[in-house]
């Protein structure tokens, strides 16, 4: 009788067995796929950080342009004095700045109003890139999580229904080798 509950314990113990691997196995599957979103999640970013990367120069080149035209101004402004002096030739200049200052001003509004759009771009795309490295660290930390929950939630049931069973070497981190548990390599 003894050696019949022997192979009733023997069958129940390789039916946890082999239900505790099919649920580390379901544990990868699911890691993998987190994982893998992981890595969409961060293929996503590089457009992302390359579109800040462009704004960046944007904004400096804007910046450049403002620059440019604030001393092409103050340069219009000292010929203006000049022109003064030389009140001949400062008819027909005085004309031809008149012409082109609102020209000037124009595009030194429009170059202003380019800046302004780009740092607020570039605000975007950054507050879009810490919200995804946040969603990066979340979906890493609930893996982790769900995965050291699950193992030991099914060396619980295996305690529980074994206590005999020393399960001093059973650990997430270790593997099955030639029916031995030891140390994953990885």
């Amino acid at each position: 009788m003894t050696e019949l509950e022997n192979l009733r314990l023997e069958d129940a113990m390789d039916a946890e067995l082999r239900s505790t691997r099919k649920e580390a196995s379901d544990l990868r599957k699911k890691l993998h796929l987190q994982v893998q979103e992981k890595i969409d999640l961060e293929s996503k970013l590089v457009p992302y950080r390359l579109k800040v990367a462009n704004l960046e120069a944007a904004k400096k080149a804007n910046a450049t342009k403002v620059e440019n035209l604030e001393k092409w101004s103050a340069d219009w402004e000292v010929l203006l004095g000049k022109v003064e002096k030389k009140r001949d030739d400062a008819l027909a200049k005085l004309a031809k700045a008149r012409e082109e200052a609102p020209k000037i001003a124009a595009e030194l509004a429009q170059a202003r109003d380019e800046g302004k759009k780009a740092a607020e771009d570039l605000a975007r795309a950054r507050e879009e890139t810490e919200e995804l490295k946040k969603q990066t660290q979340e979906l890493e930390q609930s893996t982790t999580q769900v995965l050291t929950a699950g193992f030991d939630a099914a060396l619980e049931q295996v305690a529980c229904q074994y206590p005999e069973l020393d399960l001093s070497m059973v650990s997430i981190c270790n593997e099955v080798v030639d029916g031995k548990i030891v140390p994953s390599e990885d």
